[in-house]
C-alpha cells in the first residue's frame, strides 16, 4: 500500500524510501553513492556514456548539480576557462555555483547576464519543487552568498537570441561557444541512478568544435575536486 501510494503521488525513489521508513518498513530501493562499491555497475555505465560523448565535454551531476564525474574534454574546458589555482573546491564541485561564481566560469562568460538568468530560473524551479531537500537547500545558500548576481526577472531573455542560450566563453587566446543538453538514464530502479544527470557541452560553431577536438586529444587532465572521481584523463 505504501509503494502504491508513492507511485500514485509520483514520488521519487528516494522519497518512496523515506515514506517506507516512516511507515516502519525497510527501504525498497538501493541508495548507494556513485563512488561506493555497491554502485560499480552504475559507475561503469556513467563512465561509458561520458567517454562515448567525447570529443564533446560531458559531466555527470546529481539532482542538485553536484559534480560527480567528468570526461577529459570537460576537465580541459574548466582548465582553459577557469583559474584552477584560485577557484576553491566548493566552487568547482557544483556546476550551478561554478557557473555563477566570480572564481568559476563567470569571469570567462561573455554573455553572463543571459546564462545567469537561465541558471537562476532553473535553480528557483528546482527549489520550489523540492523545498525540503537538504542538497537543494545547500546549493541555494551557496548561490545566495554570491555577490552581484543579477536579480531574477521574467522575460529577460530575448527571442532574438535564437532557439537556445549558448555559453560564450573567452579567456586569454581561447574562445568557445557551447550549447548544452541534459539526459538521464531511462529505466532507473536505484535512487542514485534516478537522480543522475548527464550534461553535455556541444560546439555551437566550427571554431569551438576544433577547440574541443584539441582538448580531447591532450593526454591528461587535472583533478578539479579531490574525491569526486573526476580525474578521468
Amino acid at each position: 500500500m505504501v509503494l502504491a501510494l508513492g507511485s500514485a503521488l509520483d514520488l521519487t525513489l528516494r522519497e518512496r524510501n523515506a515514506l517506507l521508513e516512516a511507515s516502519g518498513f525497510a527501504a525498497a530501493y538501493r541508495d548507494a553513492p556513485l563512488d561506493a562499491d555497491a554502485a560499480s555497475d552504475l559507475r561503469r555505465a556513467v563512465d561509458l556514456v561520458l567517454d562515448a560523448l567525447a570529443p564533446n565535454g560531458a559531466v555527470a551531476v546529481d539532482h542538485a548539480w553536484n559534480l560527480l564525474r567528468a570526461n577529459r574534454t570537460a576537465m580541459r574546458l574548466f582548465e582553459t576557462f577557469v583559474d584552477l589555482e584560485r577557484a576553491p573546491p566548493n566552487v568547482l564541485s557544483n556546476i550551478m555555483v561554478a557557473t555563477l561564481h566570480p572564481l568559476g566560469l563567470r569571469g570567462a562568460l561573455v554573455n553572463f547576464e543571459e546564462v545567469a538568468a537561465m541558471a537562476l530560473d532553473r535553480g528557483r524551479r528546482e527549489r520550489d519543487r523540492t523545498p525540503d531537500d537538504p542538497k537543494i537547500r545547500a546549493v541555494a545558500r551557496a548561490v545566495e552568498a554570491i555577490d552581484d548576481l543579477p536579480p531574477f526577472r521574467e522575460g529577460v531573455l530575448s527571442r532574438e537570441l535564437g532557439p537556445f542560450v549558448t555559453l560564450h566563453l573567452r579567456r586569454g587566446r581561447h574562445e568557445a561557444r557551447l550549447f548544452t543538453t541534459i539526459s538521464t538514464i531511462g529505466t532507473p530502479i536505484d535512487a542514485t541512478c534516478e537522480e543522475l544527470r548527464i550534461e553535455t557541452y556541444f560546439p555551437a560553431d566550427e571554431a569551438t568544435a576544433t577547440l574541443l577536438r584539441e582538448l580531447a586529444e591532450q593526454p591528461s587532465a587535472p583533478r578539479l575536486v579531490e574525491g569526486t572521481g573526476t580525474n578521468r584523463g
